[in-house]
């Protein structure tokens, strides 16, 4: 895509960039390019070959992954990170491709994180979370209550815990969350690597799955207090594709093996 080529060339040019204000613009620049990109890809979903579809979609996750990080190295955000406490990594290399794993959103941050947490329930207040991109990891046993509306979240090594979510933006990404319950609203849910889990979702365009078995899918029926006015906030319109799945482990025009609806 050309919009891929320009997003590629903003990045590039910040590293020639002194000024802060500079900097803040081209980042800007390059997140409106790729949101657009991720727009068109949206768009051709309904379309697209499983296997471009698939090719297109990591491109596009590999720069929301370069976005992030050259913004955590050249204009760090103050966080809220909730857990043990862990070293800082001195000297990032943010031209770095991403590190053999099979991790495929191990490298993603967030404005709030809340992490290596067991057998809590989370009442995470909306003025901490509010249209903020939010990272939660290696949860285990817990109850999440986030009720407010976000940018995007991402969740990694979360086990056997129930989430109630408000209206995400952008995506809902998913990676190594076992036996767990998803009570959520979003534009796009991308799932990886993910068994046995449950998604009572309202998803505006649609969920795809790679690397994953027994997942279920039903409709959104849990809400809460202001749910209605956070989901206008968040620009989410009323059209629900909680069962239009794809699977990019199943080529077939015959159903998944690897979900279900309920």
């Amino acid at each position: 895509y050309s919009l891929k080529s320009e997003t590629e060339t903003e990045l590039e040019k910040l590293g020639k960039l002194t000024s802060d204000a500079e900097k803040k613009s081209h980042l800007n620049s390059a997140q409106t390019k790729v949101n657009s990109l991720q727009d068109l890809l949206n768009d051709a979903l309904s379309y697209l070959p499983a296997y471009d579809l698939r090719k297109s979609q990591d491109a596009v996750t590999t720069i929301h992954e370069n976005i992030a990080r050259v913004q955590q190295v050249i204009l760090p955000k103050k966080k809220f990170a909730f857990g043990k406490k862990k070293n800082a990594t001195a000297n990032i290399n943010i031209t770095e491709k991403k590190a053999n794993s099979d991790n495929k959103f191990s490298k993603y941050t967030g404005d709030v994180i809340y992490e290596n947490k067991s057998n809590v329930t989370l009442n995470i207040p909306k003025n901490e979370i509010h249209k903020k991109d939010v990272l939660l990891k290696n949860l285990t046993n817990c109850t999440v209550n986030l009720k407010s509306t976000m940018g995007t979240l991402h969740c990694t090594n979360c086990t056997n815990c129930t989430f109630f979510v408000g209206p995400i933006s952008g995506s809902l990404f998913l990676e190594s969350c076992n036996e767990s319950v998803y009570h959520v609203t979003c534009q796009q849910a991308r799932i990886h690597t993910t068994h046995a889990a449950t998604f009572y979702i309202h998803v505006t365009s649609k969920a795809i799955v790679e690397d994953c078995k027994g997942l279920k899918f039903g409709i959104r029926d849990q809400f809460y207090e202001g749910y209605e006015d956070d989901v206008a906030e968040a620009g989410l319109g009323e059209t629900n594709n909680w069962d239009d799945v794809d699977d990019f482990n199943w080529l077939s025009k015959d159903p998944s093996p690897n979900w279900s609806t309920v």
